[in-house]
């Protein structure tokens, strides 16, 4: 595509211009910012950066009535100073950050798409950096260090596990790809996943345990989890395609498993004993019943 004309907006941020790099391109703060309208958010992104890396963003309305991929290709890469890209669309992007008195200065230049009018692109465009100023004068750029990280040790699928969860899961983010280790984050959970080869195989005694707040979350995460070859197991428990075992689990069960009344746990584990997904009506029905 070859466009003449190009966009300019352009903020200030009351942050010093390390700090605003890093809430620009980590993607567990890309995720937190970039949106237009409090009615949008980002619950996926990734970014790779580096001459040639590759950097994603997954955009949608809360509502779930639509969602894109922002993507692009970085052509410039200077840290604490400048980014240049070239989108899916081959529309060119240049952003530059610059150290002022009162804080970061950034200028985005971008080429408009043919679709919208130019005003508009430009609303939209300022929106996002506007919620970017916001958030970076709150934020703090260096997330705390998680203590303890989940190890996954796949056979030559890691950067591929990860990139299928961050699907999933809200608040989620392809961190970081090596050919050998892949950092990731599920729910704002850091995880890290390598490519070990095939010596190791997944087991039931470790599991990954998903809290639900209804049957409607039971349903989706049971659906997504088994996409493209995973099985069910009993009680809740299921394997995705990878061989990784989750428990996909309603609150109601944990609240009646820690009734004090012996009659009402037991009727309530012995349904479960009978279930593979669990269905949070027989529950109720199985806790609520009379002995």
């Amino acid at each position: 595509m070859e466009n003449n004309k190009t966009v300019t907006v352009e903020t200030t941020v009351a942050a010093p211009i390390k700090k605003v790099w890093q809430l620009w391109t980590m993607p567990e703060h890309i995720i937190q910012w970039n949106n237009a309208s409090d009615d949008w958010h980002t619950p996926h992104a990734e970014n790779d950066l580096r001459v040639g890396g590759k950097f994603l963003s997954r955009m949608e309305a809360k509502d779930g009535s639509f969602g894109f991929e922002f993507d692009g290709v970085y052509s410039e890469v200077v840290e604490n100073q400048r980014l240049a890209y070239t989108l899916d669309d081959e529309r060119k992007v240049n952003i530059t950050f610059s150290s002022q008195a009162d804080g970061t200065k950034i200028i985005e230049v971008f080429e408009p798409e043919n679709e919208n009018p130019i005003e508009l692109q430009q609303g939209g465009w300022q929106a996002i950096l506007n919620n970017f100023k916001k958030y970076a004068e709150t934020a703090t750029a260096t997330p705390k260090v998680q203590r303890i990280t989940p190890f996954l040790w796949f056979d030559n699928q890691a950067e591929e596990a990860a990139r299928f969860y961050t699907t999933i899961f809200s608040d989620s983010a392809v961190v970081q790809v090596t050919p050998l280790v892949v950092t990731f984050d599920l729910c704002s959970q850091r995880f890290m996943a390598m490519n070990g080869g095939p010596m190791f195989k997944f087991t039931e005694a470790i599991s990954l345990f998903v809290h639900c707040d209804d049957q409607a979350e039971v349903d989706f995460y049971w659906e997504k989890l088994q996409a493209d070859g995973g099985s069910e197991s009993q009680c809740g428990w299921l394997k995705d395609k990878y061989g990784l075992s989750w428990q996909i689990v309603p609150k109601q069960l944990m609240q009646f498993m820690s009734d004090s009344d012996t009659n009402r746990s037991r009727r309530v584990m012995q349904a479960i004993m009978l279930m593979k997904k669990i269905i949070v009506a027989d529950l109720e029905k199985a806790y609520h019943a009379a002995d």
